[in-house]
């Protein structure tokens, strides 16, 4: 893979904002991002690239903290890890608008 950066997206451009409000600046292989693209599959249609990484990125996130909450009670399903999780990023979105 080369590292040339996504087309439309520079340096200067965000991707995302983290929780304390600061942006987030990078530049991404081409390659990289058409896979997220393909994974995500329909909901990526038309998205812009920045956006396209940003739900990769959230679907990730998520999936981490479903096994993280799953692992840390091994009778959870999975349904209620699934459920929990959501839960949590609800709980922490809420807090972010709050707190802006």
């Amino acid at each position: 893979m080369s590292a040339t950066p996504v087309t439309g997206l520079h340096a200067r451009d965000t991707v995302s904002r983290v929780a304390s409000g600061d942006k987030v600046n990078l530049a991404l292989d081409a390659e990289m991002v058409e896979r997220a693209r393909q994974q995500l599959g329909e909901p990526a249609a038309g998205l812009d690239d920045a956006a396209v990484v940003e739900r990769a990125l959230n679907a990730y996130l998520l999936r981490r903290l479903v096994d993280s909450t799953q692992a840390g009670s091994p009778d959870l399903s999975a349904d209620e890890a699934e459920r929990i999780a959501y839960e949590e990023l609800h709980a922490s979105r809420r807090e972010r608008r709050e707190a802006a």
